[in-house]
């Protein structure tokens, strides 16, 4: 029964071929924009699953108002990863990172210099801490000793090539030699964090700073398993009033309390690294992150696609009811009963969708590179053609394939044989209003959609636009001009 359905299905649509070609292009055109969306909201809500402690680290922040200006960080000070550790027993391990900004890094025997802008110091435990795959090195000795750099892997075919780099010296700015006692695999594109340097915390004096009014320091803690945050979150005017009060004291001559009063106050939180790039945006980030808006946003524009798809469907089906009544006619007379009917239809959109999706395919890989750069995002293939994403998206087509078909094989299933043999499309049941309120909908939603994109491009046209009271066009901005600190006059008068 099945191929009968499926060889009914497939002549019918090699012999209405304009029909079927149109209802697969509407089709593979929505599904192609549908799956290019959800690859861009997949990989957003991806980022940081590779650390297989994920869901017990934490960032510690620090959030405080004083004198009506309020800081909302993603630092701490040098000394609350020690103190967290010491006053909770929930606190497995701790790792502070110092971000430096740009550095200058060439080999020792040679004189060409790179400049590395992706750069931190770091505890020792910092690969035992985070799931970044070290290549060569130990992870317990790479970042031990005074001195010492952990380099990426891209890092390390710009200076050594082909040769091994572990035990090499590099020179970092004009003068200081470090030792290279680990490489590590570029970290991954879904990381909120990504440093091309590592170089070891010990040694340096900043990190032995006991004042905790000093917010330098990204501070992660990673938790007993199944420990709720709130138990430490509620305990911060504990470590406010413990460790902070006395130097507010000491520098402000100010109580806690009288602190408190005057409108100011500081507390720290955990906030959970799982959430960080799609949640955070505060004073400090180690580099742009996304917006939870834009996953919302783009879901509901890939919904509505999807939507305008099967509607698209279900009306040119149900335009094609008066030459498809005939047959429903002959085959009720036939003998045919409705659920038959209603299968065969259901396996003609099934079918179509399934057609679509493999066009779909095709255009959503071609148009990727094109996506990304819309995107200003660097998707991975390898999702496109995964058995997750793959299976996913199948089993949304044929539940598109269902949903899509229902409405045409329930409405011509129930033609009245003997008035349509007789030329009458007397179909028992007022489809009209049904018809209506589709095309009224995906009306509406294409409206929607039109309007919120040229609002948009309006605004960004008014952003490229706008004067700014000066000649953008003849003026330039000359980076690491503090390498010119005693020829810049010189090089003022010759750019000019």
């Amino acid at each position: 029964m099945i191929k009968n359905y499926l060889t009914t299905a497939i002549r019918n649509l090699r012999k209405h071929v304009f029909y079927s070609s149109i209802n697969v292009l509407g089709l593979s055109i929505g599904l192609a924009c549908f799956i290019l969306i959800t690859l861009y909201v997949t990989d957003e809500l991806s980022y940081d699953t590779f650390h297989q402690d994920l869901e017990d680290i934490h960032r510690l922040d620090f959030a405080a108002a004083l004198n009506g200006n309020e800081f909302d960080m993603s630092l701490s000070s040098v000394p609350a990863a020690q103190a967290m550790m010491d006053e909770f027993p929930e606190v497995v391990s701790a790792v502070r990172l110092r971000q430096v900004g740009e550095r200058f890094i060439k080999r020792k025997d040679q004189d060409e210099t790179f400049k590395e802008e992706k750069t931190v110091f770091a505890d020792s435990n910092f690969f035992q801490f985070f799931d970044f795959e070290l290549i060569q090195g130990n992870t317990e000795e790479v970042l031990k000793r005074p001195n010492t750099v952990a380099i990426s892997e891209t890092v390390a075919k710009k200076l050594f090539g082909n040769n091994d780099p572990l035990g090499q010296e590099v020179v970092i700015g004009s003068s200081t030699d470090y030792e290279v006692t680990g490489v590590f695999a570029d970290m991954p594109n879904r990381s909120h964090m990504h440093f091309d340097l590592i170089f070891a915390m010990e040694g340096r004096e900043e990190s032995k700073s006991k004042v905790w009014m000093s917010f330098n320091f990204a501070t992660y803690l990673k938790l007993q398993p199944g420990t709720d945050p709130d138990v430490i979150n509620n305990k911060s005017p504990y470590i406010i009033e413990k460790y902070i009060g006395p130097e507010i004291r000491q520098f402000m001559g100010a109580t806690l309390e009288e602190f408190e009063e005057s409108g100011n106050y500081a507390g720290f939180r955990l906030f959970p690294m799982k959430e960080i790039h799609l949640h955070s945006d505060k004073l400090g980030e180690f580099e742009p992150n996304g917006d939870i808006n834009y996953v919302y946003i783009f879901s509901a524009i890939a919904a509505f696609i999807l939507l305008l798809a099967c509607i698209n469907f279900m009306n040119l089906a149900t335009a094609r009811s008066a030459s498809r009544a005939k047959e429903v006619g002959v085959r009720k007379a036939m003998g045919a009963y409705r659920g038959q009917l209603i299968n065969q239809f259901l396996a003609e959109a099934v079918i179509i969708c399934l057609i679509a999706f493999l066009l779909a395919f095709g255009l959503s890989a071609a148009a990727l590179p094109y996506f990304e750069e819309l995107s200003s995002k660097t998707l991975e293939y390898g999702n496109l053609f995964s058995v997750t994403f793959v299976g996913g998206l199948l089993a949304v087509i044929i539940m598109v394939g269902f949903l899509a078909g229902s409405y045409p094989a329930f409405y011509l299933s129930k033609f009245r044989p003997s008035e349509v043999l007789k030329g009458k499309l007397n179909l028992g049941m007022k489809s009209g209003g049904i018809r209506s309120t589709l095309v009224v909908l995906q009306f509406t939603i294409s409206i929607i959609m039109i309007v919120g994109t040229a609002i948009i491009y309006d605004q960004l046209s008014y952003i490229r636009n706008k004067k700014l009271g000066f000649n953008k066009d003849q003026i330039i901005m000359v980076h690491d001009a503090w390498l010119l600190s005693d020829k810049l006059d010189a090089y003022k008068n010759e750019a000019l």
